[in-house]
């Protein structure tokens, strides 16, 4: 994994776009509902981080996240995806 391709750095860069913010914006934001996260955003975020990172992300685990932290230690701690 190349240091550009970190779990934070990672969902940093993937919130800021779908967001339509800045990294920096990100990074400073500790809740998910600061940064106008919503349900159907935060699909979208996942998947799109699963797939850059080769993790799969638990859905049950997921419903329980609030905040960006949390949300980082849910990615960090995720399964790599099997590979076929």
């Amino acid at each position: 994994m190349s240091i550009d391709q970190t779990p934070s750095t990672v969902l940093y860069q993937v919130v800021a776009k779908e967001m339509n913010t800045t990294e920096a914006a990100v990074r400073q934001a500790t809740s998910l509902e600061g940064l106008g996260i919503d349900s159907l955003e935060m699909i979208e975020i996942v998947m799109a981080v699963e797939d850059r990172l080769g993790i799969s992300i638990n859905d049950r685990e997921l419903h329980a996240v609030s905040s960006m932290p949390e949300l980082l230690a849910l990615i960090e701690r995720s399964p790599k995806k099997a590979t076929a």
